[in-house]
């Protein structure tokens, strides 16, 4: 997959993430003594992730309004 823009991989878990935003939404836990880790599928979909049908995740689903406008 093409990463473009601010498209980026996860080096721990391997998806795709439209933007550093959802990326930084996927990861939980703290940063001290290197207790992040990454949310998984059902993790990121109850955080109201999305997987988009170009296989990159996003932070939230785009608005129905918004959708018709680009579409």
């Amino acid at each position: 997959m093409k990463l473009t823009g601010d498209r980026n991989q996860c080096p721990g878990c391997g998806q795709y993430f439209n933007s550093s935003h959802a990326f930084d939404k996927h990861r939980a836990g703290q940063h001290k003594d290197n207790g992040r880790y990454c949310l998984d599928r059902v993790e990121m979909v109850k955080a109201g992730m999305v997987l988009g049908s170009d296989g990159f995740w996003r932070g939230s689903e785009m608005p129905k309004h918004l959708h018709e406008v680009t579409a």
